[in-house]
């Protein structure tokens, strides 16, 4: 029989692009493991496309009115501009209507740079696991090349890798937007602690 699990929430979330040039096809796609994840958080995960027009975003956000965002992982910011394009609006509706955003690796590389941050270049956090250490404490599985600069203005930080670089911010506003730069989809099984994190966050709009 299948496991019976009783919804709380609804979370959109965006997805990376792919192009297969032995295919011609550009490819938009989502890890399962982070729809499982998703699911293990109680929520049901709705994967949006990067062609929908701002008014077909708007109309599907505000008819559908999600519970939260996780901006999700994959490409690099500027590699294809519909994703980014989607991502940005995402970011701003959820910003004005005050809707919960988790963002993972690159979701928190996009926060930071629309919040007027650069990022650098760091080397160490690729396909490894590692300490954080701040407000937060883990270990957690890291798959980036790049970092957020500073703590961007309306942000405060969470917590830090052992090499000094920023691994998690959380808004200092009455808006529940929280940014990770590990994959908590990626642990084996799901960690409890993240679970519940996402969880409160959701719970922050209610």
């Amino acid at each position: 029989m299948h496991e019976k699990h009783t919804f709380k929430a609804l979370i959109f979330i965006s997805q990376r692009v792919d192009y297969l040039k032995e295919r011609n096809e550009t490819r938009d796609s989502i890890d399962q493991a982070l729809t499982q994840w998703v699911i293990a958080a109680d929520a049901i995960p709705l994967c949006l496309p990067n062609v929908l027009s701002e008014d077909m975003l708007n109309q599907l956000l505000t008819q559908l009115k999600p519970d939260g965002i996780i901006l999700s992982g994959g490409n690099n910011i500027g590699q294809y501009l519909q994703r980014d394009s989607t991502e940005h609006f995402l970011f701003n509706w959820a910003l004005l209507n005050k809707i919960p955003v988790l963002g993972i690796c690159r979701g928190m590389q996009l926060i930071g740079k629309l919040s007027g941050v650069s990022l650098i270049s760091v080397s160490g956090h690729t396909a490894v696991k590692h300490k954080i250490e701040g407000i937060l404490n883990a270990d957690v599985k890291s798959y980036h090349d790049k970092v957020l600069e500073n703590v961007p203005s309306g942000f405060n930080a969470l917590a830090y890798a052992l090499d000094g670089h920023l691994e998690a911010i959380k808004s200092t506003s009455d808006w529940p937007c929280e940014a990770w730069m590990w994959h908590p989809e990626r642990e084996t099984p799901f960690n409890s602690i993240w679970l519940a994190r996402f969880r409160s966050l959701i719970k922050e709009n209610k």
